[in-house]
């Protein structure tokens, strides 16, 4: 019976009747609380719908009945990267990715978030390797877009050369004043140093100058 629902569902969420889906695999869940595909479908209709907190509770669920559902993984990092939140969304690309190497969405969307994040030279390199595989996966459509994303890259870094010196001499500059606080901090130590010697030495001469002229008054 739980089979049932579940293909009654499958069917209606590629018709996008998602609301008569939802409740298919509600009762596939109901009556199977196992079934990772359940879960992971139900998933995917209540990030449709844009309920991403309960798309993302269900995909949790599926990655725990089912360890190795890499899309699972992948669809749990899309959600999250429609919250906002980059850094679980690239945890969950990464662990889509080591599941299977050949995901060349997870390669995709992960160079999104490095190109929205200002690390261009990773997003280039991220959109290279998902259009190297979707043109071995003859995924005309996503190669293309791979491939625009690379250029318009490209074209960003060859239209911007005095950003990227401005860039670097910022970066130099910044360590120089480190490196010259640090050095004063240890020129000031030292100094302080030596002034404590200095005055302990003081100190030894005059109590010797004392010690002599008691000496003498006896």
């Amino acid at each position: 019976m739980d089979i049932d629902y579940l293909e009654r569902a499958n069917q209606q969420f590629n018709e996008k009747n998602y609301q008569a889906a939802l409740e298919n695999y509600n009762l596939a869940i109901k009556h199977y609380p196992t079934l990772a595909e359940a879960y992971y479908n139900r998933g995917l209709v209540k990030r449709i719908i844009c309920n991403h907190e309960e798309a993302i509770q269900d995909f949790s669920i599926a990655t725990i009945l089912k360890p190795k559902m890499f899309l699972a993984y992948y669809y749990r990092g899309l959600t999250y990267y429609e919250l906002g939140d980059y850094p679980y969304a690239t945890a969950n690309y990464n662990h889509a990715i080591m599941l299977n190497p050949k995901l060349a969405r997870a390669y995709y969307q992960r160079a999104i978030i490095c190109g929205e994040l200002g690390k261009n030279s990773q997003a280039y390199e991220h959109f290279q390797q998902a259009a190297a595989i979707a043109k071995s996966q003859k995924d005309t459509d996503l190669f293309r877009k791979a491939k625009k994303a690379q250029a318009q890259l490209k074209k960003l870094n060859q239209s911007n050369p005095i950003f990227g010196q401005i860039l670097f001499v910022l970066k130099a500059f910044l360590v120089t004043l480190f490196l010259t606080a640090a050095i004063g901090r240890i020129n000031n130590n030292f100094n302080l140093i030596n002034d404590i010697e200095i005055n302990n030495n003081d100190s030894e001469i005059n109590n010797i100058d004392n010690r002599e002229q008691e000496t003498g008054d006896q």
